[in-house]
């Protein structure tokens, strides 16, 4: 993922906090020659779902190079639990929600539904204007079936794998790692971390999740999941909606190069 240049200093949880909830203006951003990332996604919502006889305007429907593998069902569930009786599961609802297209390289993943779109590229991610244009393209082509729809949620997800020898210092790598009081052994077996951060004045949120894998062979992987999204209101043929995608990714940009070092990043370039 390309994003500004950060300096790599070392920064507490907290004014790592204090540091994303500024919206920071675009810098040059250093291209990654093979970034760490494992899966890049734009996720449209819509504010109605769309009815079920829509499902039907998807057998014509044709996304080059994507093949159709599966439909997706929206399911609702109900629990019972009595004193006497086992707990019992019941199905209430089962209902078509959409299609899972997948490219036929196994490069990217494309989820058609009848409450929105999301594209995921899994492989070969180049560049985000790549990844806009190519959602913009099938975003078009669902609006051709839809109709006139209204936006509710405008998200972008970033999932990073950073590896790290085994028994590394996590502050080498990560600039708001996991931090263990001083008089307890300093050693971390494993770590899940997830911070919430708005960011007020561009109407967004980020969810910052960082965890440590397990180990293969000596060398173990730090993920970075990035995930930035904005709820709004919204004409889905309406260009906002890509002037705030381009917001969210300035946003997840600042998020990546403020949370890995400057070896990091050099490691990548």
């Amino acid at each position: 993922m390309c994003g500004c240049l950060f300096c790599g200093s070392k920064a507490t949880i907290g004014a790592y906090r204090n540091a994303l909830a500024r919206s920071l203006p675009e810098m040059t951003f250093p291209q990654l020659t093979h970034p760490p990332l494992r899966e890049a996604l734009v996720d449209i919502r819509l504010r109605d779902e769309l009815p079920l006889t829509w499902m039907e305007k998807l057998e014509n429907l044709d996304f080059d190079g994507f093949v159709y593998v599966h439909p997706m069902k929206h399911g609702q569930f109900k629990f019972e639990i009595s004193r006497d009786q086992p707990a019992r599961a019941e199905v209430t609802a089962d209902q078509p929600l959409g299609r899972r297209y997948d490219k036929k390289d196994g490069t990217q993943v494309l989820q058609v539904r009848r409450n929105g779109m999301t594209l995921s590229i899994l492989k070969n991610y180049t560049n985000w204007d790549a990844l806009r244009d190519a959602a913009r393209d099938k975003w078009n082509k669902y609006l051709d079936i839809s109709g006139p729809v209204g936006v509710s949620r405008l998200a972008l997800r970033y999932i990073n794998g950073i590896e790290m020898p085994f028994g590394a210092d996590y502050d080498d790598y990560l600039t708001a790692g996991p931090r263990i009081p001083g008089p307890l052994p300093q050693m971390v077996n494993n770590f899940i971390q997830r911070v919430e951060v708005p960011f007020e004045k561009d109407n967004a949120t980020a969810i910052i999740t960082q965890a440590l894998e397990m180990p293969v062979a000596d060398k173990r992987a730090a993920v970075l999941d990035i995930d930035v999204f904005s709820l709004c209101s919204l004409g889905g043929t309406s260009s906002e909606v890509w002037s705030v995608l381009e917001r969210l990714r300035i946003i997840a940009n600042d998020i990546f190069f403020s949370s890995v070092t400057k070896k990091v990043i050099e490691s990548y370039l």
